[in-house]
């Protein structure tokens, strides 16, 4: 369909450079083929945004679905990153489950404990795409960040790793 307006737009060009009398019409001749195109595109743009795909996903209420409580975290660790604020998290995570795990949500909180005495410093998440078969574990490696923690350095870091958003794989 552009390649009709630019058909166009260059049949004006030409029309303006071949015949005098021609260049007077070329700028509101141009606008109009722009301004036809760009309301063609937006009519185009509204129409396959709002028609339906087809497709109808219906959840199956006996297909078995998988829980934090499925899965258990293991050897997590977060070392400090290039950046003050941003640390590298790897673990293992274990499937418990009857079902593939296609992917999870890993919660990590960074304290700061000096003297016994905790102060959050920040929480981040990330979602990790992992297929894990049942009874099976995978190690698995993130960032996570916490801006602000390079103004109030952390001199004694506590963690707190948790799973959340489990998703079974489905085909």
């Amino acid at each position: 369909m552009i390649w009709a307006f630019a058909v166009a737009a260059a049949a004006i060009l030409y029309l303006a450079l071949r015949f005098r009398r021609f260049q007077s019409w070329v700028e509101p001749a141009l606008t109009i083929v722009v301004a036809i195109g760009l309301a063609a595109a937006l009519l185009i743009w509204f129409v396959e945004e709002r028609a339906p795909s087809g497709e109808v996903v219906v959840q199956d209420a006996a297909a078995p679905a998988l829980s934090a409580d499925n899965v258990e975290l293991s050897e997590t660790e977060a070392i400090a990153g290039q950046t003050k604020t941003s640390f590298r998290v790897t673990g293992r995570i274990t499937n418990k489950g009857t079902v593939p795990m296609q992917s999870f949500r890993l919660d990590v909180v960074l304290s700061d404990c000096p003297n016994g005495t905790c102060r959050e410093v920040g929480r981040d998440d990330a979602l990790i795409v992992l297929r894990v078969l049942p009874g099976e574990s995978q190690a698995f490696s993130t960032f996570a960040v916490f801006p602000g923690s390079d103004i109030t350095p952390v001199t004694t870091p506590e963690w707190d790793f948790g799973v959340r958003d489990v998703r079974a794989y489905g085909r």
